[in-house]
């Protein structure tokens, strides 16, 4: 769905609700209380740019009365009012009564690894002017030290150094982790670099792990923008089965949602304020989370860290990732409603139980959609999208080239969702540094690794992929002025200047270029022109709003690849074992193997089904583009995931029905055989072809009855 929310204001929930008292503490020494940035990538920064002076006591006040505020009356907002406060628990004893870390991937319920480490204590927190313990991130070496070092900002994310942060007791972090992993604060030092100030809750992180989460979590470009910026990223996870990956769950990766705050300070030597908040979680749930980090940013770089556990509390209050269902998620004095997607199955304003005529894409919320879209960040290059998705489809290297991080991101994401429903077999990274560890071995002088596709927006890429096959470049030049901040579109600052060349001039090289699509690859698939046309005629008309039309450009995509899909799904149905086959004395029939040869055969008996470009028309069998495009994707990583997914799927379905066969006989007749095979079913050894399969209460019960039938 696009949602555009860089137009929206999203005001701190704390200026609302601070008590005469808290004002005067506020105005102490200023006159007036501090105004909060605007935020989430704004192009203009109309309030003050100061750091707020909230002291500790305030912030630990404001956030109790914010928490416990009374936000409506109807029965769907109670449980919000129900939450309890920061201050409501640190007047408890819940701090003393934990005696140890509790195990992250328990709690995940996932393989035992740990993935939890002691609290920090208050001394890491950094202070004006006292010693601070970071976690120094070195170019040049793999690993880290903590080293100390003196501050040199000041930090508004401190409460106080004796101010310890909230402590989550092991139930409520098992709740919280079931979405969220926990949350990183990154801060830009100008003697170490990206440093890690804290993570929350505490947890063990891996040397490569932090390191790729500082440099991700700031823009890599050579463009200072005053402002919010909200991106995702994808690292790798060095522990296996620390996290699963979306579409491709075999491999670890965590997913990672940054908010980063860059702003004029006089009082640092860089001359700039620069700090990222980074939510960590194991579900690819783009939507749903850059939404939660642009609510949560603004108001924990205004707040601090009360801000931070206030929304931990929030997530650990929510109930159980279902997917396939809408859930009311309160968080932060907001009501979300998000509905989770299943895996393989695009989320469209079709399907969806939302509504349509009362939505609001801002609070109504696709999990896994980012908010731009398909649409708004390829409107200019509507025409190559067919392309994309003809290289998307056979898994070819792709390289999207983006003036920030924001657009970078969102774009990747978007292209992985344009062969929807085919799981995409390999690795995507929607944001990717020259600093992060997969950098020499995916950037090389050779031929460009097969089934990735990278986020860009250094200029060094540029040159250094310029021999990859296919690139994209996406996003608008956004002209600036001498300070940083965006000229407006409707600015009489229209023309550019003439980027300055010679010694001590910024290279501007990376928006010295066109958008479109730079491939070696001719596209066999003809453009729906009637769709281009009305998605023109409705952005010159500005109706309907672009969320819509980012859902009719992917349900388009959508449908060609189902269409693509037809042969494939025709010639697998008969792969699957008749319900006459099925005997019980026997085991569950297997289902045949996929032949490549004959597939191809069945082709012929069938109507296209692919609207092909009509230059092909005319050609001969030899160079039948169908084959063509069926002979190459049966060769990519892309098939194999389809080929896996649907497999598991038969395979499901056999056990099912072979299950009801089982239960039917034991009705009718008993035998010790009989009885054995159940038996299989319900308690199947390791080496068993039952292993791989997971019966259901339902049919537990099922097979359970049917043994004491029989006892």
């Amino acid at each position: 769905m696009d949602c555009d929310l860089s137009n929206l204001q999203i005001s701190s929930p704390m200026q609302s609700i601070l008590s005469d008292d808290d004002e005067d503490d506020l105005t102490m020494g200023s006159g007036k209380p501090a105004a909060r940035p605007w935020s989430y990538a704004s192009n203009n920064l109309r309030s003050s740019l100061a750091p707020p002076s909230t002291s500790p006591a305030v912030a630990r006040r404001a956030m109790a009365r914010y928490q416990e505020a009374d936000i409506g009356d109807t029965p769907r907002l109670y449980s919000i009012r129900k939450q309890p406060s920061s201050q409501s628990f640190l007047n408890t004893s819940m701090l003393e009564k934990s005696s140890s870390e509790p195990n992250l991937l328990d709690e995940l319920a996932a393989p035992p690894h740990r993935f939890s480490s002691p609290a920090p204590p208050p001394s890491q927190q950094l202070t004006v002017n006292n010693k601070a313990s970071s976690i120094r991130i070195n170019n040049n070496n793999s690993s880290s030290e903590s080293i100390n070092s003196d501050a040199v900002d000041v930090d508004i994310t401190e409460n106080s150094a004796k101010d310890a942060m909230l402590k989550m007791e092991p139930e409520e972090l098992q709740l919280f982790r079931r979405w969220v992993i926990g949350f990183c604060v990154v801060n830009f030092d100008l003697e170490i670099g990206q440093a890690l100030d804290y993570v929350y809750p505490p947890m063990e992180l891996t040397v490569n792990e932090k390191k790729n989460i500082c440099f991700s979590a700031f823009p890599d470009s050579n463009v200072f923008e005053v402002g919010d910026q909200v991106y995702n990223i994808r690292v790798r996870a060095s522990t296996v089965g620390l996290a699963v990956s979306g579409p491709t769950t075999s491999a670890g990766f965590l997913y990672g949602y940054v908010f980063f705050r860059q702003k004029k300070d006089p009082r640092i030597r860089r001359g700039y304020f620069q700090k990222s908040l980074v939510l960590l979680s194991q579900h690819p749930y783009v939507g749903l989370f850059s939404r939660m980090v642009a609510i949560l940013g603004p108001s924990f770089f205004d707040t601090g860290q009360p801000m931070l556990e206030a929304a931990c509390m929030n997530i650990a209050h929510w109930g159980p990732v279902i997917e396939g269902k809408v859930l009311d998620l309160p968080f932060l004095g907001q009501l979300l409603e998000v509905e989770i997607s299943r895996p393989y199955e695009p989320q469209l304003l079709e399907t969806t139980s939302f509504d349509m005529g009362k939505l609001q894409p801002e609070m109504q919320i696709m999990a896994s959609l980012p908010v731009g879209g398909l649409y708004h960040h390829f409107k200019d290059i509507l025409q190559d999208l067919w392309l994309l998705w003809e290289l998307m489809l056979l898994a070819e290297p792709l390289v999207v080239i983006a003036p920030d991080p924001g657009v970078c991101s969102e774009a990747v994401v978007s292209l992985v969702d344009l062969i929807n429903p085919i799981p995409y077999c390999g690795d995507y990274r929607p944001y990717f540094t020259i600093q992060d560890t997969d950098f020499k071995s995916f950037v090389t002088k050779s031929k460009p690794p097969t089934n990735l596709i990278l986020g860009v927006t250094n200029p060094f890429f540029n040159t250094a992929i310029e021999h990859w096959p296919h690139v994209v470049r996406v996003g608008r030049q956004q002209l600036r002025k001498p300070d940083g901040t965006l000229i407006p579109a409707h600015s009489n600052h229209v023309r550019a200047h003439k980027p300055k060349t010679g010694l001590g001039a910024k290279s501007n090289i990376l928006f010295e270029f066109v958008q479109g699509v730079t491939s070696k690859r001719k596209g066999i698939i003809a453009k729906d022109r009637q769709l281009l046309k009305m998605l023109t005629e409705a952005s010159m008309r500005g109706h309907p709003p672009d969320w819509v039309l980012n859902n009719m450009l992917r349900r388009h995509f959508v449908d060609l690849t189902g269409k693509f899909l037809v042969p494939l799904d025709r010639y697998f149905s008969t792969l699957i074992p008749a319900p006459i086959q099925f005997q019980t004395d026997s085991g569950p029939p297997q289902l045949r193997p996929f032949q490549t040869e004959q597939f191809m055969k069945s082709l012929k008996d069938h109507q296209r089904q692919l609207p092909f470009k009509s230059t092909f028309k005319t050609r001969t069998t030899s160079a039948d583009p169908m084959r063509d495009l069926y002979a190459q994707f049966l060769k990519c990583g892309n098939f194999a995931t389809w080929l896996q997914h649907r497999t598991t799927e038969a395979q499901s379905e056999i056990m099912n029905y072979y299950i009801q066969k089982l239960c039917e006989e034991a009705d009718s007749r008993s035998s010790a055989d009989l009885k054995s095979r159940i038996r299989d079913v319900l308690y199947p050894p390791s080496s068993s072809t039952y292993s791989n399969f997971s019966v259901n209460d339902k049919q537990r019960e099922q097979l359970m009855h049917a043994l004491g039938e029989r006892n």
